[in-house]
């Protein structure tokens, strides 16, 4: 089969293939998975169909050879797994735990064309999210019951897990907040309360590793502005808007539900005690003390099986096959609550650098379109936000081995992808044009 530019792709099919990704964004979180699972793969096919048909003159090389990658890799690290240890390896590998997360690349190819289709996209993933309270949670009740100190979710898995995809909004909504207000001034009306809106349901969730990441995240992308060159492309009316709505909702959050995220945040002061003095063993099995045991029984399963780690099973092999591990902690839990040490457990160290590559290129190729102006800064912001955000908090939570990190993800790295493919465009047309002069 001939391979095609991108230009020669049809209208017909790429307005098939923009359909599935918009309906994908918008029926992944509250519809059957039978229905999201089905425009997805369709979403899927035709995406890669297109890449390799039409994709001649972009950069899709790097892209597919992540995606290929993301499947020998689980593959390889399950095979010599079970030679060694058939007992607690599954009997036939699950190459689906990385490779679903590279469902960004054929999003991004139908995206890649206008920056517009990346923000409807968008748009569509984080209105699904902003409804969650009367789609799939309890609604103005599960809202009520928040500020009296519950514990709130929307049906969004658990708290850890509304913190994660509400958090996400809220850094999209104040990196784009200048891009909003030029479109319309109107937007400020539907602005605030969605802002309003993640302020609360980041306190109201009560997790504390969002707290934390939310506040690395302030002081990286604070540092990017005042060590970077980008200053004069941020307006300061739109940049004094936006800190001052946030903050004014903010304090007014805090000032309702103050006691409780205070209390929140001294709830684990004996845990920490034991590990400054480095006592491991006695920590008791508290939130984050039942995570420092089992990040202690899966360091012992990594020194067994460095380089390839236990295949897709792992943490859960390390939490069940730990003799030390209480009984109530293993019927509990199957993770291990940390990305980076999982990625060590289910695929040793060539897992774990394989993780660092994709998102290490993503994120240079980026800040390289940034600098050349084919992309503009608030892309820059929000792409170091939001993965300053995720490194954070993934910290506490396997994320990337659930479907709601595995989501973000897409459609995070679907958008951005889709940027970066985008300005190459726009580079080649310069140069074509250049050439021509």
């Amino acid at each position: 089969m001939t391979r095609l530019n991108h230009t020669q792709q049809g209208n017909r099919l790429a307005i098939i293939g923009f359909t599935c990704t918009c309906l994908y964004a918008l029926t992944k979180i509250h519809s059957p998975d039978t229905l999201s699972n089905a425009v997805g793969l369709a979403m899927v096919l035709l995406g890669l169909f297109a890449i390799y048909r039409y994709g001649k003159d972009l950069s899709i090389k790097i892209p597919m050879l992540l995606l290929f990658a993301s499947v020998v890799i689980p593959l390889i690290s399950w095979y010599f797994a079970h030679l060694a240890h058939p007992k607690w390896v599954d009997p036939y590998p699950k190459l689906d735990k990385l490779s679903r997360i590279f469902m960004f690349v054929p999003i991004a190819w139908w995206l890649k064309d206008s920056p517009k289709k990346v923000f409807l996209f968008w748009a569509l993933a984080a209105l699904t999210i902003i409804v969650s309270p009367w789609v799939g949670g309890g609604g103005c009740q599960e809202i009520s019951n928040g500020f009296h100190g519950a514990r709130i979710d929307f049906g969004l898995r658990n708290g850890e897990h509304a913190s994660l995809f509400f958090g996400f909004v809220l850094l999209g909504l104040i990196c784009f907040s200048s891009r909003l207000f030029k479109w319309s001034k109107l937007t400020l009306i539907l602005w605030t309360p969605a802002l309003c809106l993640c302020l609360y349901t980041v306190a109201a969730s009560q997790t504390r590793a969002c707290w934390l990441a939310l506040i690395v995240t302030l002081i990286t992308a604070l540092t990017y502005y005042f060590l970077g060159n980008n200053k004069k492309y941020i307006k300061a009316k739109y940049l004094i808007i936006t800190a001052l709505v946030t903050l004014l909702a903010g304090s007014v959050i805090y000032k309702s539900m103050g006691h409780i995220i205070e209390k929140r945040v001294g709830a684990e002061s004996g845990v920490i005690q034991h590990i400054i003095k480095g006592d491991l063993e006695n920590v008791p099995y508290t939130s984050v003390g039942t995570r420092i045991h089992m990040w202690r029984a899966s360091w012992e399963k990594i020194k067994e099986r460095p380089l390839l780690g236990w295949g897709n099973e792992g943490q859960y092999i390390a939490i069940h096959d730990t003799n030390w591990m209480p009984e109530y902690i293993k019927q509990q839990f199957g993770h291990i609550h940390n990305i980076y040490i999982a990625l060590l457990t289910d695929y040793g160290l060539i897992g774990f650098v394989f993780y660092f590559i994709w998102v290490g290129w993503l994120l240079i190729r980026v800040f390289k379109a940034v600098s050349k102006g084919y992309l503009r800064h608030d892309i820059g912001y929000f792409s170091l936000g939001a993965m300053t955000f995720w490194s954070i908090i993934s910290l506490f939570e396997s994320y990337l081995f659930f479907w709601t990190g595995v989501f973000c993800l897409q459609v995070i790295f679907g958008g951005l992808l889709a940027l970066i493919w985008h300005a190459q465009i726009l580079e080649n047309k310069d140069n074509e044009a250049k050439q021509l002069s």
